[in-house]
């Protein structure tokens, strides 16, 4: 959803897979593998994301780091809560573009599923 609206800079991508994914608990390397960012790149802002309590650690697998998304942070809930808002511009433009108004677009809804 972030890459649609600010491109597919690297940390966008990483910040889109973490937000997106928020139960998931990754390595550094299958984050940079899963958001499609090089490793070296991910390094050179990942202490920007523990800094922000974006992420955190959740448990240690022999020499190996597992980390999610910190849904208790601030930021955190404001990118999920900005996430949900920009949802809800796309479907509103989305409609419009249709030509449905968003009350015939309910009304569909509504309709095919009483029938």
């Amino acid at each position: 959803m972030f890459t649609e609206v600010f491109g597919n800079s690297p940390q966008v991508k990483v910040i889109d897979l973490l937000v997106t994914q928020d139960d998931m608990e990754y390595t550094k390397k299958e984050i940079a593998e899963c958001a499609e960012v090089g490793r070296s790149t991910l390094y050179t802002f990942w202490d920007t994301l523990e800094h922000y309590d974006i992420v955190r650690k959740t448990r240690r697998i022999g020499n190996t780091w597992l980390y999610r998304i910190n849904k208790e942070s601030p930021a955190v809930k404001a990118l999920q809560e900005f996430q949900l808002r920009l949802v809800d511009i796309i479907v509103e433009e989305e409609t419009k573009e249709s030509g449905l108004g968003l009350i015939e677009h309910h009304q569909i809804e509504a309709t095919e599923i009483l029938t």
